[in-house]
């Protein structure tokens, strides 16, 4: 979170280090953020284990080519607009990239992604999607499908759109799933995350959670997440919550 803030151009040595990532024997991320091993969830659901895969930008080269027909990407703070890179970052200027924005833009624009996207499509997503749409970048990155919100009721829908080669939409707004609809994770997630809440119904105008239906994971779901961290090598399990006062 320190390291996001500051600018790109001076942290560099800095991130070469930090953002180093674990690789499972396949090449596929070890851990990801929690949001995306949802995401994977839902489309093994559907569709052959063979035909998804989880990587990092670095490995893009490996899992993207002539018979890949969608490709998401999970943005967290594309832009570096969200608090609190866009402030820290603005002491050294107003024209200094955030090391959140220059990482998503290095992904966003890596030649792999324009070299097959005559046969593929992009689909964009995650806690960040608003700040592609606000500012008005989709068409600059050549974004076929912005998901702005919760996309466990659209999301293996869009990726089956794709693989038959429709369509698809512009933009799709997501909603609150009931818990029930949240598909237990199959591999571990970033510092063990494991979600106990979606939501939290309080009404604060000013938070697009608060305006959420608020809504507790039941137990068992949350012990079986807890349970594949540990199977894949967590020795920390961080409980996820929107609404922390009311625990």
């Amino acid at each position: 979170m320190l390291l996001a803030t500051l600018p790109a151009r001076y942290a560099r040595w800095i991130s070469d280090v930090s953002v180093g990532n674990e690789l499972a024997p396949d090449g596929q991320a070890k851990y990801v953020p929690h949001g995306l091993r949802v995401i994977e969830a839902l489309l093994l659901e559907r569709f052959h284990p063979r035909e998804i895969a989880v990587c990092f930008p670095d490995q893009f080269e490996r899992f993207i080519g002539d018979d890949t027909r969608v490709v998401g990407l999970h943005a967290h703070n594309p832009l570096g607009i969200a608090f609190a890179a866009d402030i820290y970052s603005r002491f050294w200027g107003r024209d200094c990239e955030s090391v959140n924005a220059a990482e998503f833009r290095r992904m966003i624009e890596h030649p792999v992604l324009r070299r097959h996207h005559l046969h593929s499509q992009l689909i964009v997503g995650g806690p960040g999607a608003w700040q592609i749409s606000q500012k008005k970048m989709q068409d600059h990155w050549a974004i076929d499908c912005l998901v702005d919100g919760e996309a466990e009721a659209c999301a293996a829908d869009l990726f089956a759109a794709a693989l038959q080669g429709r369509p698809l939409p512009r933009s799709v707004a997501g909603h609150s799933p009931a818990p029930a609809a949240i598909p237990n994770i199959r591999h571990r997630s970033t510092f063990g995350a494991v979600e106990i809440t979606r939501g939290c119904s309080r009404g604060c105008q000013f938070c697009s959670i608060a305006l959420r239906h608020g809504a507790s994971v039941p137990l068992d779901h949350i012990l079986a997440d807890v349970r594949r961290q540990v199977a894949e090598g967590a020795d920390t399990i961080m409980l996820v919550t929107e609404d922390p006062v009311s625990l």
